[in-house]
């Protein structure tokens, strides 16, 4: 690597171990970690912290040297230094901010003079901030803006490596036909769920459901309108979850919805919700007609702990409830 000019061997050193370290990395919240981690130490500065814009969401990604103050900050896409990166893709450098343009639109007590704001361009669009402050009048040169311009292109990178890598996380955790997480990503959650409830003593709900007469329908209007129900289907499903719970498609026309922190009563009543919302969708829309009666479902409940305790244990509850669902007439909820 030639040394540039004004660059010292200190920097060129870091940028080489930086680079180095997070080239393969695909998580990227440790790149970030590790990059305002490396700047903090190398840079005599109050603070450092990577800022992530995606669309108009904002997320303070990663920080060091602010404490609790920074919590305070409500970062959106209309404050000034965010608008006018946002707006024009260029970096800002300020060596004095009372003689700078943004004089009045920083909130910076007495702690910050001097600052540089970098962007983190990826496929020309702006997609973070590297931000670093001192107290001091220009205390920043050309050779930490180098430094961080360098450092916001291998950002820029892990960006788009990180993004690759959440694609193709997703194809292999969701049921490609339904949008729902498939039968592997359920068997890894149900594990994971039922060991936190054991550890730190909560409810844990289990829902198998099975739509009625599927079959039967698929039999009669053939395969391809059986898939585009089970899309529908996977549409109110994603639709109509709470934040504490996850769908999965365990296999065929059947699904199963795990429930954290949800006791039994509460699960019954889930999922009679969700029975009533299926059965008074309208599927007539889709490609070959729907049920000429519209679609039900059967549903079966279990609980830890009071069903369970195991992992096929609950299973196998939820299972057996659901066949008395259906024994009993189907279109019901049973535990």
């Amino acid at each position: 690597m030639d040394e540039k000019p004004g660059i010292d061997l200190k920097i060129l050193k870091a940028l080489f171990n930086i680079t180095n370290s997070i080239g393969s990395e695909l998580e990227l919240d440790k790149v970030c970690d590790l990059v305002v981690e490396k700047i903090y130490q190398l840079v005599n500065c109050n603070g450092c912290a990577i800022i992530l814009i995606n669309r108009e969401k904002v997320k303070l990604q990663s920080e060091i040297g602010f404490g609790e103050s920074i919590k305070d900050v409500d970062f959106s896409t209309e404050m000034p230094l965010i608008k006018y990166i946002l707006s024009t893709g260029n970096k800002i450098f300020i060596g004095d901010i009372e003689k700078s343009y943004f004089k009045y639109s920083i909130p910076r007590g007495d702690l910050t003079t001097s600052m540089i704001c970098m962007p983190i361009l990826v496929k020309g669009r702006v997609r973070g901030i590297i931000y670093i402050d001192s107290k001091h009048i220009n205390a920043f040169s050309s050779k930490h803006e180098y430094f961080l311009n360098i450092l916001a292109h291998e950002i820029s990178l892990a960006i788009e490596r990180a993004i690759a890598y959440e694609k193709i996380k997703v194809l292999t955790l969701k049921d490609e036909l339904t949008g729902v997480y498939n039968r592997r990503k359920f068997d890894q959650d149900l594990k994971e769920e039922l060991n936190k409830a054991v550890r730190y003593v909560r409810n844990l709900s289990l829902l198998m459901l099975d739509i009625d007469y599927f079959k039967k329908f698929n039999d009669i209007h053939g395969h391809q309108t059986g898939d585009a129900i089970l899309k529908k289907l996977g549409d109110i499903f994603n639709n109509n979850m709470r934040n504490t719970d996850k769908v999965y498609r365990y296999g065929g026309e059947e699904f199963a919805v795990i429930c954290t922190e949800t006791d039994l009563e509460s699960a019954l009543i889930f999922a009679e919700r969700l029975r009533n919302v299926i059965a008074e969708a309208d599927f007539k829309d889709i490609d070959g007609g729907g049920p000429s009666g519209g679609l039900t479902v059967s549903i079966g409940a279990a609980n830890f702990p009071a069903n369970a305790t195991r992992f096929d244990e609950l299973i196998k509850h939820a299972d057996d409830a659901l066949y008395r669902a259906k024994k009993k007439g189907r279109n019901r909820v049973v535990a």
